[in-house]
């Protein structure tokens, strides 16, 4: 007795200039799924797509704003282009391409139901919290099906629960401007070590600045919905933000400066302008080849001796009593070489070693390149 009910109240919906038509999803939706419906309700606008119903029950969202089941299954590697191109040829007229799947062992029913049910809360989202101005005019055609078919259905109330979680988790995740702009990746991390999840991951290798975060999850075959939370977050932290509007960026993952000629040169010419020539007229002292490491990085740093006199180590008067070990004057490295006064005694010290100015650029690049390693 219910389906003759069902069906009175279906065809209710058409007046005598044609079908129905609502200015708001949610009404529309409220009232076929009452009168327990079987049909497509149609979204006209630049937010548009199609709910499919079967006894008032949601069985699958259709919206070019979220990805469906077909770019969910491919996009992700689950089902190969191929396999479900056979299938929709074998199901699509008769609206089985699901099941076709399923028999066929390509894809379990456990995933074709989780998939379905992504793709049906994905679709909903986008198309109930659309404005009247976004979504256009609501139409609806009763007894048209969708090729997928009816693995899944989702009642309206629990529909509705799932919208208004995501709405409040985006309410809560600034900032809310970047879900349709194109982002990139940054250049450079803000701290030493980042925690990723997968989906941030893909988001951070794909994101190119030709791509918003919605389209972004349809080219991995990710939800939307987690695509555009986790990108929010991705912006709050600094590993990802918004493209140049009409440009086209690359993640800048090195800068003009960074080049190796330019830094060859750069370096090179900032050694010869802060060291200046120094002549020394005391011939050169023959090296001993203990010697040579220390020498050939000395000569690698700026530092040889052809421009700096290698400080006198003092001599052992008797080879039977052990060698002091040279002392650093305190603070000899802040203003290149500190004269050492007298002793209190009146004996000469000649344990202290005299330590010239560092290099600067040397020391700079060696910090750098520890950090580099952390």
């Amino acid at each position: 007795m219910s389906a003759p009910r069902a069906t009175a109240s279906v065809e209710a919906v058409a007046t005598v200039d044609g079908p129905r038509r609502w200015a708001a999803v949610p009404e529309a939706l409220d009232e076929l799924t009452a009168a327990r419906a079987t049909g497509a309700l149609h979204v006209e606008g630049t937010v548009g797509g199609s709910i499919y119903l079967v006894d008032g029950e949601v069985y699958y969202v259709h919206t070019s704003a979220a990805p469906g089941v077909d770019c969910l299954l491919q996009a992700s590697g689950t089902v190969s282009p191929a396999v479900f191109q056979t299938a929709w040829t074998a199901g699509a007229a008769a609206g089985q391409v699901g099941e076709v799947l399923i028999k066929s062992g390509a894809l379990s029913r456990g995933e074709a139901e989780l998939c379905t049910s992504a793709a049906i809360i994905d679709g909903a989202y986008v198309l109930l919290t659309a404005s009247p101005a976004e979504a256009g005019p609501v139409r609806f055609a009763p007894g048209e099906g969708h090729w997928w078919g009816a693995l899944r259905r989702v009642g309206t109330a629990g529909l509705d629960a799932q919208v208004r979680k995501r709405r409040r988790l985006l309410e809560r995740t600034p900032p809310g401007d970047i879900d349709d702009q194109p982002v990139v990746a940054a250049g450079r991390l803000g701290r030493h070590h980042v925690v990723l999840t997968d989906v941030q991951w893909e988001l951070i290798v794909h994101a190119d600045g030709r791509r918003s975060p919605r389209e972004l999850a349809r080219l991995l075959g990710r939800s939307a919905f987690n695509s555009v939370l986790e990108a929010r977050r991705l912006v709050t932290a600094g590993l990802i933000r918004v493209a140049a509007r009409g440009t086209t960026e690359a993640p800048t993952w090195s800068t003009a400066d960074d080049a190796p000629k330019n830094g060859v040169q750069r370096e090179s010419a900032a050694r010869t302008a802060s060291t200046p020539a120094v002549e020394d007229s005391t011939p050169a002292e023959p090296q001993p080849e203990t010697e040579g490491w220390r020498s050939g990085l000395l000569n690698a740093a700026g530092r040889g001796s052809g421009s700096r006199r290698k400080p006198d180590l003092p001599r052992r008067d008797n080879p039977g009593q052990p060698t002091p070990l040279p002392r650093r004057q305190p603070g000899a490295a802040l203003r290149g070489v500190v004269p050492v006064g007298p002793r209190a005694d009146g004996r000469s010290d000649n344990s202290i070693l005299d330590v010239p100015e560092p290099d600067q650029g040397l020391l700079s690049r060696v910090r750098t390149a520890l950090e580099g390693l952390r």
